[in-house]
């Protein structure tokens, strides 16, 4: 037997030994506080993470709407022209001479 296995049963012996001098009922109370701070102070859930990550998403996809919505204001302010409904796009392309 080496050195730790003699350590240990030594240890296991006097832990048996030991009285036990704890009380079986918890103190009065002791359940309402219990819930009461857990329904206080939530702990991160699996969803947490994920959340977060979502609102910075969110606000990342805003970002580019509103950048989309100023490149092409003056695209959607200006009136259209008809130069391109009356031009033969089709025809111009295939005149090859």
């Amino acid at each position: 037997m080496n050195r730790f296995d003699h350590q240990w049963r030594k240890l296991i012996a006097l832990a048996r030994q030991a009285p036990d001098d704890q009380d079986a009922a918890a103190p009065y109370g002791f359940a309402s506080r219990v819930v009461a701070q857990a329904a206080s102070n939530p702990g991160a859930g699996p969803g947490a993470v994920f959340e977060r990550l979502a609102l910075r998403g969110l606000m990342v996809a805003a970002a580019f709407g509103v950048g989309a919505i100023a490149f092409n204001y003056s695209g959607i302010t200006s009136e259209p022209t008809d130069e391109y409904a009356a031009t033969d796009t089709v025809g111009e392309l295939l005149d090859l001479s």
